[in-house]
Order: C-alpha cells, then structure tokens, then sequence
C-alpha cells in the first residue's frame, strides 16, 4: 500500500511485520472500547424516530454481515519474500514454507480470488521484486503463488494457485453504478490480522494519484492500513467494486481518505494481463487541458464540460481523425468527457484498432469524427 506523507509527499509502505503489533492492537482495543458504548446509545436512544430508527441501524448491520460472509471467503493474505542484498531472483526456484508467522523480509498484503481455478488478483507494489511468494486462504491452507504477472502502471498484479478442490471467489459488480455516499466494506489483512472487515462509505470517485497509481480511483473512508493492500472493497451485496491501494496520511495509518482501483479497471487490466502477459494501452496522440472558463462560457458549456485540444503529434490516431488545435472534446465512445483524466483513462482502456466515434466542438458548431486507436509505445 502507498503511504501519503502529506498531500504532497508520497512513500511506498514499508513491510509490514510482527514488530510492534502489541502496542498496534493495544491501541485499536482502546479505541474500540471507548467508542462502544458511543454505538450502543446509537441504537438506543432512538427518543426522535423511535423503533424506526433502530430498525434501520439492525437491518444495515445485518447488511454488513450478509456481504462479509459472501466476500471473506474469496480474500487471502499474500507473503512476499523479499531478497537479500547477496541473493539474485534467478537463483530461487523453490518456494520454502515457513513455520509459524513471516519474519520481518516479508511484505505482507492482500488478495482477491476472481474464479475458481485460482487466479488472485493483488496490487503490484505487493509483490514487485519479490524472490517468493505465498498464498494463505481463510482457511489456513496455503499455497505457492506462480505465473505471476504485474503492472506497475496500474499497480495491479495477478498470480495463480493451484488447490486440489474449486476455490471460493468474489463476484465482480460494475464499480459505475456506484455513488457517492454508498456504503462499502474493505476486507483484508491490516497489521496481518487476517479477515478484517471495515466499514465506510464512497467519498468520492474519479480521483487521480498522478506518478503513482495511473487511472481514476475511489476514494473511501473505510479503514485501510498497511496489510490491506490489494484487499477487497465490497458493496453491501458483496460484490467486488475495488482493490484497496493507498491512503492520504500524515502518520502512514489510516485518517479516513483511503483509495481503491475500480473494479471495472480491475478487470480490464487482469483480463490484458492473462490474455497478453502484458496490458496493451490505447493512444490517441494529443495533448489536451481543461477548458478554461471563458471557452465554457462562450460555448455554452459547464466549465468541466469538456477538454480543449492544444497539440496533435502529427499522422497519428487523432491527427488522421480529422481532430485540430482549438477542438473541445466532449464525449469519447459514447462516454462523457470532463476532463483530460477522463479522457485518458478511456482512451487506455478502449479496443486498439477498432472505429470509435469522438463527439466535438469547433467554433460552437457540433462534429462526429470517427477515430482509430493505436497502441501506446512503451
């Protein structure tokens, strides 16, 4: 998981590891015991909506236990060893089991079962560099992870296990039906104390880390802590809608800004990293920027109603569209554009050569172009 310093300032994670768990889980005790009686007046002094108002709060906790049984299931830690200064990746072949907990040359996240067969999706900054890595399931059987496959891009990895009977997964929902204000839960491993479930609500959506996780996230202020990396974020059907993998804070522990990659990237990015090896990403060839205020209001647009083109390279997808400098793109394969990380994160993720239709404005007057693209050089 990323660690934000201050708004400003990123780090990744340190491993996480046995060392200091006393004083951690001390901590969380205290607080727990001093918000609960906080939880029981809740319910209880219910004076204003009466019975109403404590029927809601069991119905939405029985909401939360019915998602949780149908996701922790499909969640499983991830050991990843990390080399030695003397030890090179090559010279590893074997996976050893250690007896008992991981030391601290362990970094210890999260997983997510997609199918039955075994493939595992994490984030990549879990895994990255590791010499091994293990998998233990729910209910303690563990696994050597292989064929492991990542994108550092989009901080996403995917690996596979092999188990003698089918395993328990965690069904996908489409994360653009999601609002902000619905509750979701984030499920994993914070601290290594396994099948951990928090509870919170979408904050907010859209929401970039340029330089350090590409595309848009969610934002969530369901606890994430370290050990949570690439854990679920579930809606209240249980439902995968995100794979926790930062957070905004000033002490590396949890204050209430968490983010999470959606989970239509997710499966964007796993389907490219199991078909191909790699994820192939779509280009258009621009540079594009807000629209400025007064550009909005001369056409008649909300100021975050489009992007205005500045620069074309030159024969290009868009060049050979038609596009020119000056043009404000408004929709992009039917979908809205309100920004230029908007338009780059569908632009990444639509089919290479394949016609998609780009909808525009050139001096006020409306235009349909029809745009072909090319896969982005590496």
């Amino acid at each position: 998981m990323l660690n934000f310093g201050s708004l400003f300032h990123l780090q990744p994670f340190r491993p996480v590891n046995r060392l200091g768990y006393g004083l951690l889980l001390k901590l969380v005790f205290t607080f727990i015991g001093s918000h609960v009686p906080l939880l029981a007046m809740a319910e209880d002094s219910s004076t204003v909506h009466g019975v109403q108002q404590s029927t809601g709060v069991r119905e939405l906790s029985r909401a939360f236990r019915s998602a949780s049984e149908k996701a922790l299931p499909g969640v499983v830690m991830v050991f990843a060893k990390k080399p030695s200064k003397d030890e090179k990746l090559e010279q590893i072949e074997t996976l050893e089991f250690l007896e008992g907990e991981p030391g601290k040359d362990y970094n210890i996240g999260s997983g997510v079962i997609l199918s039955s067969d075994g493939l595992i999706v994490t984030n990549h900054h879990v895994v990255a560099d590791s010499k091994r890595v293990r998998i233990r399931l729910p209910d303690g059987h563990e696994f050597p992870a292989t064929d492991i496959r990542s994108d550092p891009t989009s901080d996403l990895a995917i690996l596979r296990v092999t188990s003698p009977k089918p395993l328990p997964y965690v069904a996908i929902a489409e994360s653009n039906d999601l609002g902000v204000g619905d509750w979701v839960l984030a499920i994993g491993s914070p601290f290594a104390i396994e099948q951990t479930v928090s509870a919170g609500i979408i904050s907010g959506k859209a929401r970039s880390l340029p330089g350090f996780v590409n595309g848009q996230l969610l934002q969530t202020d369901a606890a994430i802590n370290p050990g949570n990396s690439g854990g679920a974020l579930v809606n209240l059907d249980g439902e995968l809608v995100g794979i926790n993998t930062a957070i905004s804070s000033s002490s590396g522990f949890d204050q209430g800004v968490g983010f999470a990659i959606p989970s239509n990237r997710v499966q964007w990015v796993t389907s490219e990293l199991n078909s191909f090896g790699k994820v192939r990403r779509a280009t258009m060839g621009i540079t594009v920027a807000p629209l400025p205020q007064e550009v909005a209001d001369q056409l008649d647009l909300p100021i975050r109603g489009g992007v205005i083109v500045l620069r074309l390279r030159a024969g290009q997808s868009a060049d050979k569209s038609g596009i020119q400098k000056g043009d404000v793109i408004v929709k992009l394969a039917d979908q809205i554009v309100r920004s230029p990380a908007d338009l780059a994160s569908i632009v990444e993720q639509l089919p290479i050569d394949q016609p998609q239709t780009v909808q525009l404005l050139r001096e006020a007057k409306e235009l349909e172009l029809t745009i072909s693209l090319k896969e982005k050089s590496h």
